[in-house]
Order: C-alpha cells, then sequence, then structure tokens
C-alpha cells in the first residue's frame, strides 16, 4: 500500500497532462476520459482522505446523486460531471514550486526581518505584523504565517498567555487573509474568476483596494484595543533588514503578475491556466537568476512529489463538488436556489448580503468556501445577469476569503490552533467580527465597482 500511494504523482501527472491537452483541443472524447480518470482519483483518494472531507464528499455525492436522478441526464454524462475541476487540482499541484524557490532563496527570513526587534508599543506591532504578512504572504503562503507565528511568540514571551495567544491569532490570521484577496496564487479568488470568467487585471485594483481599507480598519482597532500596552521586556533582536534580497522579491512578485497578465490578455489563456502554467516557469527561472538552482529543485522535486501524492482531501472536494455543480445544473431543483435570488432581482444589496451571509453559516458549519462559491458556481448565469464580471468576482472573492480566519476546520485555523494550543473555536470567536466586518468592506467596494462597470 505505502508503495504503490508513493507513485501516484504520475498517474495525477498523467490526468493533468490530458486536462492541459484539453485546453487547447477541445475534443468531447477526451473530455470523457479525463472524466473517468476523475472518477479513479476520487475512488482513491477517499479511503486516503480525512474524516471531515469524508463526510463532505458522501454528501456532495449523494445530493448530486439526487440531482441526477432527477433530471434529463444519461449514464454516459457521469463521467463529463467529473472533469470540471481538474485544472483546480493542477493549480494546488503546482503550488509547492513557488514555495520552493522563496525557501532556497531563503526569502522567508525577510518576514522576520521586516516584523523588526526593539521596544515598540504592541499596536505599533499589531500595525507593522499585519502590513508584513500583506506584503510576503501572497508567495510565502502558509509559511508566512508558521514562521510569523514562532517569531512573535518568542517576542511576546514576557506577555500574559492568553492575551499573547489572541494577539498572535489575530494578526497573522487576518493579514494571511487580506494577503489571499490579490494574491494570483489563491485558489479561491482563481475559483471566482473561472466562474465569472472576469480579467485578473481588472480586478487586482479592487482586491487592493479592499485589502489596504481592511489593514487600515483593523490596525485603527487595534490601536484601541491594545491602547498603553507595550511589550514586556522584550529584547528580541531582529537581523537587520536585506534590501537587496527585499527589493528582489518584490520585483520577483511584480515580474510574476505581469507574466500571468501577459499570458491572459496578450496569449489569451483564461487566468486559471495562466497561472498555473506560469508558476513552474517563472520560480525556475527566478532560481537560475539568483544561482539556486541546485538548491530549488532538491527543495522542489520531493516536496511537489510529496504534496502530488497527498492531494486526497482536495480530489475528493473538488471532484464531488464538480459532480454536484454539474447535475444541479442540469436538475429542475436548480430552480429552489434561483427563486430567493429572482426575488431579490433589481436589489443588488441583498443578493450581497444573502451570498455573505452564506458563505458565512456554511464556513462555520464546516463547509469549505470552495464548495460554497461552486454551488453559487451553479447558479453563475443568474448571478452574471444581476452583476457585472468584476463586480461578482470582487464579491465572491471577498466573501469567501474573508471567512478563512474564522473557519473551525480550515487549514490555517488548525495549524494555528496546533501550534498556539488554542482551541479551534476559540479562534473563531476572536476573528467573527473581523470576518463579517471584512465581507461588509467587500460588498461595499462591489458596489461601488458597479457604478463604473
Amino acid at each position: 500500500m505505502r508503495h504503490w500511494s508513493n507513485y501516484l504523482y504520475l498517474f495525477y501527472s498523467f490526468v493533468f497532462l490530458l486536462n492541459v491537452l484539453h485546453t487547447f483541443w477541445a475534443d468531447e472524447t477526451l473530455y470523457i476520459i479525463i472524466g473517468v480518470l476523475g472518477m479513479v482519483m476520487t475512488a482513491v483518494s477517499f479511503p486516503r482522505s480525512d474524516r471531515v472531507f469524508k463526510i463532505l464528499g458522501t454528501v456532495l455525492l449523494t445530493a448530486g446523486g439526487f440531482f441526477y436522478f432527477s433530471s434529463d441526464a444519461v449514464l454516459s454524462d457521469i463521467p463529463q460531471f467529473f472533469a470540471g475541476n481538474i485544472s483546480l487540482l493542477l493549480l494546488i499541484s503546482m503550488l509547492p514550486w513557488m514555495n520552493s524557490v522563496v525557501k532556497a532563496g531563503r526569502y522567508n527570513k525577510l518576514l522576520q526581518s521586516l516584523i523588526g526587534g526593539g521596544n515598540q508599543s504592541l499596536s505599533g506591532l499589531y500595525a507593522r505584523s499585519e502590513v508584513t504578512m500583506v506584503s510576503l504572504a501572497a508567495f510565502l503562503n502558509l509559511s508566512s504565517a508558521a514562521v510569523s507565528q514562532d517569531l512573535l511568540k518568542e517576542k511576546l514571551k514576557q506577555m500574559n498567555l492568553k492575551m499573547k495567544n489572541n494577539f498572535i491569532l489575530m494578526v497573522t490570521l487576518r493579514g494571511y487573509s487580506l494577503a489571499l484577496l490579490w494574491s494570483p496564487l489563491e485558489i479561491l479568488l482563481a475559483t471566482s474568476i473561472f466562474i465569472t470568467g472576469a480579467d485578473y487585471l481588472q480586478v487586482l485594483p479592487w482586491m487592493l483596494a479592499i485589502s489596504v481599507i481592511g489593514i487600515a480598519l483593523d490596525s485603527f482597532a487595534a490601536k484601541f484595543m491594545y491602547r498603553g500596552e507595550s511589550i514586556p521586556e522584550d529584547r528580541t533582536g531582529a537581523a537587520p533588514l536585506n534590501k537587496r534580497k527585499f527589493i528582489q522579491f518584490i520585483a520577483a512578485l511584480i515580474l510574476f503578475l505581469c507574466f500571468v497578465v501577459f499570458l491572459g490578455n496578450v496569449v489569451q489563456l483564461d487566468f486559471l491556466f495562466s497561472v498555473t502554467i506560469a508558476i513552474f516557469p517563472f520560480a525556475f527561472v527566478w532560481s537560475l537568476l539568483i544561482k539556486r538552482r541546485r538548491s530549488f529543485m532538491n527543495i522542489g522535486w520531493p516536496t511537489w512529489k510529496w504534496k502530488t501524492n497527498r492531494l486526497d482531501n482536495f480530489i475528493v472536494l473538488l471532484l464531488t463538488l464538480s459532480f454536484l455543480t454539474r447535475t444541479l445544473n442540469a436538475s429542475p431543483y436548480l430552480q429552489f436556489l434561483q427563486d430567493p435570488l429572482i426575488a431579490m432581482e433589481g436589489q443588488p444589496i441583498f443578493i450581497m448580503l444573502f451570498i455573505q451571509a452564506a458563505f458565512l453559516v456554511m464556513t462555520l458549519l464546516g463547509v469549505h468556501p470552495i464548495a460554497t462559491m461552486g454551488i453559487f458556481g451553479g447558479v453563475s448565469a443568474l448571478l452574471t445577469s444581476a452583476f457585472p464580471p468584476v463586480t461578482l468576482t470582487i464579491l465572491l472573492s471577498a466573501c469567501a476569503i474573508a471567512t478563512v480566519p474564522s473557519a473551525p476546520y480550515g487549514l490555517i485555523v488548525t495549524l494555528t490552533s496546533v501550534a498556539l494550543k488554542v482551541n479551534p473555536y476559540q479562534i473563531v470567536l476572536r476573528n467573527l467580527p473581523y470576518s463579517i466586518g471584512l465581507g461588509f468592506v467587500g460588498i461595499g467596494v462591489a458596489l461601488f465597482s458597479m457604478w463604473i462597470y
């Protein structure tokens, strides 16, 4: 069992290559083959996935089966129902390469330098830590949260345990979510663009605006929450900021965004595919320029194999979700989802509030925001008739990402819970007001964008 599972990456890579081929050669038979292989991937991954994903996958398959039998779909349609989200799995499998070049170039040490040492007020440390997280988490992803949490635990070791933990779980998770809003590597943003067909370059300024507003409001709140508080007996020294490495990192981020935009606007590839195929060549060239190619490959190759062999949770979630959304679209029961939205036709603010509430409630119930995003993807035709693509992308991605710090079964919350030895529901309670507030900011920006589009 252990031996064959070590080579799953070969099978998955074959399916991914077929999916890339289908992007350039849209053949129906090829799509059916991809769907059949997707069904095999689901069957292989189900027993290997975590319990919560087994339950979620079972629910999605059961609901999808109900919708299938209520539709006019035939048996030969089923494989195609499992092929819809293979492209999202391909993106997830490529992410380790970007993290690997960051580690090879030792850019993760920038986080320590930027947070800095010396005596600071607690509110000042909060603002600086959050801005640093937003600046670097776009590439460092989860590793930025892990490094910053370790650093802050050491820096605040003389502080009251409860206050220290609350400080860390708020600033790191909130800063992390504010980075996800505009990161081209964020799966929720990529999925929303995949659903709406919007142009990332048009969406980017709006998402950056939400991020800036979120930083300002959260830092302002922290100023009152920690007014008069200082870091007790802080003797933590920080290495001086390597300005050359920092400039390299920012330049790489800007060049990567430009590369993705070039592929989307000039080569005319869709955003999700553009990001996916850009990751490895960009990371490889980056490693050559900083003369860390060998380190990049030594870190990247085993990491990529290990991560790809363990895509089970994502396979179960995304492929069963694809089955549900496709059968829902073919089912007359789609009307029951459409009716509340139709009833709110001409009242965009109520539709927006409904979408925000749906993301928040489903997340608190343990449903991943991607699953909720897929459900709204099932009624995308109705939503795109109510909102311009850019506005809808802002709305879906902002409301989904706002729930990340408050998702009790989310990966970042789980990792933080283990690192701080804190109940995940305590983390949820501390960040729930922020999630609601950031959702409102997203709605406000989305409403403003409607005046332009």
